[in-house]
């Protein structure tokens, strides 16, 4: 955990990692194919594009490979690499346990809907459980995240958030 951290939970992605990590390795074997065996079909791309698209999706593997969720004395922050959002105690409303279908949200990711009229920004692993919060203001009205600990999420929000 890191210094002044109240809590904090980093959740491995496999399904997202392996999706990804397998796309990034068939394009490093077609590089290497392409440039010892022989050229890909007739009019075969450079081998410099399928680079770019093993570092692409080597990178992207990277990024939303895992989950991070940390709690200090004065926010809350939720996502994947550089994308996320930082949300202070005194903007929360309320949190509650996500039961929506992961199949409504379109999958694992980072993911934004509409739910009884408030827009929703989703940081999900398929593989876990879900907390929601509730935002008295910005764009999003609600922010929903994946965690293996729901319950003592739920505890520690509501504690520091005051509700």
């Amino acid at each position: 955990m890191q210094p002044g951290a109240i809590y904090e939970e980093k959740i491995l992605s496999k399904g997202i990692s392996i999706v990804l990590i397998s796309i990034a390795g068939l394009m490093l074997f077609l590089t290497v194919y392409q440039g010892l065996v022989k050229p890909l079909g007739s009019e075969p791309a450079p081998n410099w594009f399928y680079m770019i698209l093993f570092l692409l999706f080597s990178g992207l593997a990277f990024v939303f490979g895992r989950l991070t969720i940390r709690m200090t004395p004065s926010s809350i922050s939720v996502g994947y690499g550089p994308l996320g959002q930082s949300i202070s105690w005194d903007n929360i409303e309320d949190c509650f346990l996500d039961e929506t279908s992961t199949a409504r949200y379109g999958g694992a990711g980072v993911r934004v809907t509409r739910i009884d009229s408030n827009w929703r920004i989703i940081y999900n692993v398929i593989e876990s459980p879900r907390v929601g919060l509730s935002l008295k203001e910005g764009r999003f009205k609600e922010v929903v995240f994946s965690t293996r600990h729901p319950d003592d999420v739920m505890k520690t929000i509501k504690e520091w958030a005051s509700i």
